[in-house]
């Protein structure tokens, strides 16, 4: 099959200024704007106060640049359990609070699922630790109440670039305000910044790249933790860069809410279910903006690739393990780092390349 056009992972630029101004977190006073979100963890934990080598509670299923965030902060990393719907097991957090020397709860609203946070904030007020919201999967997603993630925790924490066309972005939010909380940090470095641009200006206005085989690569390679997906302590090169900053004036959050809901509802009920492929996520909660969707398929690495070799890009979503982190004793979260795989629901897709990859995922099974 020769596809007629390149699916990309990421959004293209849209092509007017928009005058309405973004929502939460980008409204808010508190919020301030770094280079990517583990800046953005890192400035924050040191914002709070924790006291250094005490330990931030995450959940087993991350993408490990926390952990190295949590680390750069001088912290240490437990981990907590999850339910099969990914929404925190309070009890297992119960648990180790009881034991001690944990300084903050860390949760992440999964492709705009709410975790259960003010459960959260009772027992971090029953046990005198912090709440960190994680909302780099979620930006402009809101409760069923209508309350924005990421602002009812002491600290919250966005990737920008997951959902929006930018060469860099993250932000940082601090419930109690702090103006001089990225006072130590300088500007992001031009290089990478325009080769960022580079890429969104490709995939808004360049030509369709052709559909390539994916390369094989050894399951070792793939886990290996690459130090480009951490932070270094004594890297200050964390403010947002301009080049961003200007681009933050064309996104229209309205906008990407409803294509990103639209295309994310396509996607679950087109996606095989047979095989043990299925959608990671049950139905889609009024008021998420999935960044993406998560596919679940235990033959991750060759759907991948078929995909690839269709001209759609996939990513295995966060199939590093951090070398830090010790998930011996969850099985649940090694299943899942090897076998989830990111597809696109940003708003440059059309109909037509939605149901191509449901197309191209029933000829996987």
């Amino acid at each position: 099959m020769k596809p007629s056009k390149y699916i990309q992972k990421s959004p293209p630029l849209p092509l007017r200024l928009h005058r309405k101004a973004l929502p939460f977190p980008f409204d808010s006073p508190q919020t301030h704007l770094t280079r990517n979100g583990r800046f953005a963890i890192r400035e924050g934990l040191r914002a709070l106060g924790l006291p250094q080598g005490a330990k931030v509670l995450l959940p087993a299923w991350h993408c490990g640049s926390e952990t190295d965030a949590v680390l750069a902060a001088g912290m240490q990393v437990g981990l907590y359990r999850l339910h099969q719907d990914l929404s925190a097991d309070l009890d297992d957090i119960r648990r180790q609070l009881d034991g001690g020397s944990i300084a903050a709860i860390y949760a992440i609203h999964y492709f705009g699922f709410p975790q259960p946070v003010e459960e959260m904030q009772a027992l971090a007020k029953q046990y005198g630790t912090a709440v960190i919201e994680d909302a780099a999967l979620a930006l402009f997603s809101r409760t069923a109440a209508d309350i924005p993630l990421g602002c009812q925790g002491d600290m919250s924490v966005f990737s920008l670039v997951k959902t929006l066309p930018l060469p860099d972005g993250g932000a940082l939010w601090l419930r109690h305000p702090q103006p001089q909380a990225l006072e130590r940090l300088s500007a992001a470095p031009l290089r990478p910044a325009l080769a960022g641009l580079k890429g969104v200006l490709r995939r808004s206005f360049g030509k369709p790249r052709p559909a390539l085989p994916a390369v094989p690569v050894p399951q070792r390679q793939l886990e290996a933790w690459h130090p480009r997906a951490g932070i270094a302590p004594a890297d200050m090169r964390g403010r947002i860069s301009p080049l961003s900053r200007l681009l933050l004036r064309m996104p229209e959050a309205t906008d990407i809410t409803s294509a990103h809901r639209a295309n994310f509802l396509v996607l679950q009920q087109g996606v095989p279910r047979r095989s043990r492929m299925r959608p990671l996520m049950p139905n889609l909660p009024a008021g998420a903006c999935p960044a993406f969707f998560p596919l679940f398929t235990p033959d991750a690495d060759r759907v991948h690739a078929a995909l690839q070799a269709e001209g759609i890009q996939s990513v295995r979503f966060w199939r590093q393990f951090h070398p830090a982190v010790d998930l011996s004793g969850h099985p649940e979260a090694q299943q899942l780092k090897r076998s989830v795989l990111r597809l696109p629901v940003h708003s440059g897709l059309r109909l037509q390349e939605l149901q191509r990859i449901c197309e191209a995922l029933h000829r996987t099974v």
